[in-house]
């Protein structure tokens, strides 16, 4: 029944609502959750849970931060000496950004442009960071402004650098996204910064997506979990 339900509602319930469609205790569904997620099934998330197959890049916000935490961690961590005081930084509303973020403590006069809600908000009362809103119509799964206002806004602007993501890479091909605006909206910061940094963890390595957003020899440093698949992207960039 709890499988049922899920595919009939998304792929993702949270455990409230899955009370609700059954009529049952928290703790049991707590339980078949768990014994779901034992057999690969499932995935648990932050009070719900999603169909393994339907994870993608539709996902609420919340499923997408809790893949591959650690590969993220480890990208923010190398891409943070990147980021010195008094720079104009754009940051994309990507979820390895948003780590990122996470991880800008002890720097001072440093301005961020964004697209995403959550940065806005996780840094918003941070001493030290001024913050410029790239405006538009909200999208909730990302909790991200996107549109042809905010694209005209953000491309009327001058950074140091940009750190974005993308949902898909390949060599021969560069960086893509499977959302038209926010390919337009990744191009529009690359122009507009004398530095471009691409952050993704190595499960995206190989994959295309309809829109391709820039070659890999836009970018200044592309950066991965992985030091060999690093060095292996620069050399090939290279050549």
């Amino acid at each position: 029944m709890i499988l049922n339900l899920l595919r009939n509602y998304s792929n993702f319930l949270t455990v409230r609502q899955l009370c609700e469609q059954l009529y049952v205790s928290g703790a049991t569904i707590r339980r078949d959750l768990r014994e779901l997620a034992d057999s690969g099934i499932i995935h648990r998330t932050r009070g719900g849970a999603i169909l393994t197959d339907s994870i993608s890049t539709e996902a609420p916000m919340v499923l997408r931060e809790s893949r591959n935490e650690m590969q993220k961690q480890i990208i923010a961590t190398i891409s943070r000496k990147y980021i010195k005081d008094g720079m104009t930084i754009f940051m994309d509303s990507s979820t390895t950004v948003f780590t990122l973020a996470r991880n800008l403590d002890r720097l001072s006069d440093l301005r961020i442009i964004t697209n995403n809600l959550k940065i806005i908000w996780l840094l918003s009362e941070r001493k030290g960071i001024d913050i410029i809103c790239i405006g538009g119509r909200l999208r909730d799964s990302s909790l991200s402004f996107f549109g042809e206002n905010g694209l005209n806004y953000a491309s009327g602007m001058n950074g140091d650098a940009v750190f974005q993501s993308c949902q898909g890479f390949s060599i021969a091909n560069g960086s893509s996204d499977a959302r038209e605006d926010e390919s337009h909206l990744k191009r529009a910061y690359i122009s507009n910064c004398k530095k471009s940094y691409l952050l993704f963890d190595t499960s995206k390595m190989d994959k295309e997506y309809l829109y391709r957003t820039a070659p890999a020899s836009a970018f200044t440093k592309i950066i991965t979990e992985s030091r060999e698949v690093n060095d292996y992207i620069a050399a090939a960039v290279r050549k």
